[in-house]
């Protein structure tokens, strides 16, 4: 399993091709939050926030979690692409955080060992939600890669109520409900770490429980009120376009409204694509503060689609099976 762990921590040097040196400035500072939820004793991350700004307290703040092996040195990556949207006005001014989660898939292990959750719900996100003044979730954004794409969707479907917006790049999903079903192709790049996270042997209500897909099947209705954006690349070497199909299909059948991207061409690593990908996060988590607004209708056209409501059409979701009986 030495190879998956290396494979890994090599994950995050995703985006090492910077943009220009925009022109905004901030204050960047490292932090560590004392807790008894984990074995090291403290919680490491790190908070970038804009500089001339009056009111920090109306701002959004972001949680950006990194993938697997990284650490809060992932925000340090992140700021030139997000400085440059700001300094380009595609980005609003936002106060940024990253906690180092190791390889934890930022979860509570089943045995107990370290309650990763329960330390970014319960500690870290209101400490900084109370450092700056913030009331209400819809200014919180949950934003991740790979491993921490699959926290953000996990800890934003498990506590909608804390969160405004989830937006993920390749999270780390398996594409199954139940924990039998699984097969090689959707963990042979973590099998070492299913032990650790879910029990020896696997706890398979605990694996369900925080599984993304399985989540959202069985209580999709909590969703309603949470913007929810998530791609992967259809070269991925870690197959994870399988997970976010799966994923895409069960929120489209119990009609959560969300937005799916399968990316042409992208792999799971790569500077210059994965600086694009990360690009359309932003724009995604921009129109959530700042929806796009069309045009009104023209009368013919808003006369024609108000009268398709008398028509008896079958029910569109779910959708039949694609699959031949």
């Amino acid at each position: 399993m030495i190879k998956n762990v290396v494979f890994c921590c090599l994950l995050f040097t995703l985006l090492g091709c910077e943009p220009p040196s925009p022109d905004v400035t901030g204050s960047y500072v490292e932090s560590r939050l004392s807790t008894s939820r984990l074995p090291s004793g403290n919680l490491e991350y790190a908070v970038w926030e804009p500089s001339d700004v009056n009111n920090l307290n109306e701002l959004p703040l972001i949680i950006a979690l990194h993938g697997g092996g990284g650490s809060r040195d992932y925000l340090k990556g992140l700021l030139p692409t997000i400085q440059q949207a700001m300094a380009l006005e595609k980005f609003p001014a936002a106060i940024w955080s990253t906690p180092t989660a190791n390889r934890s898939f930022y979860m509570n292990y089943q045995d107990g060992s370290a309650d990763w959750e329960s330390v970014i719900v319960e500690e870290y996100l209101p400490e900084l939600m109370s450092r700056y003044d913030i009331s209400g979730p819809r200014q919180v954004v949950i934003v991740g890669v790979s491993m921490g794409g699959m926290g953000g969707l996990r800890i934003a479907f498990k506590y909608p109520e804390k969160f405004g917006a989830v937006a993920v790049l390749e999270p780390a999903v398996e594409a199954v409900l139940n924990w039998v079903e699984l097969t090689t192709t959707d963990t042979f790049y973590r099998e070492d770490m299913y032990p650790i996270l879910f029990g020896d042997p696997v706890d398979a209500e605990y694996w369900e429980a925080n599984h993304p897909p399985a989540i959202a099947h069985s209580r999709p209705r909590t969703l309603d009120q949470l913007s929810i954006y998530f791609e992967v690349g259809d070269m991925d070497e870690l197959k994870l376009y399988r997970g976010g199909e799966f994923l895409h299909r069960i929120l489209f059948d119990h009609g959560v409204q969300h937005e799916f991207r399968l990316v042409r061409g992208a792999g799971h690593i790569g500077e210059v694509f994965m600086q694009k990908r990360f690009e359309d996060v932003l724009d995604f988590v921009n129109r959530y503060f700042h929806p796009v607004e069309e045009n009104e209708l023209p009368p013919a056209m808003k006369e024609w689609v108000l009268g398709l409501r008398d028509m008896n059409f079958d029910a569109d979701i779910p959708l039949n099976s694609h699959r031949p009986m």
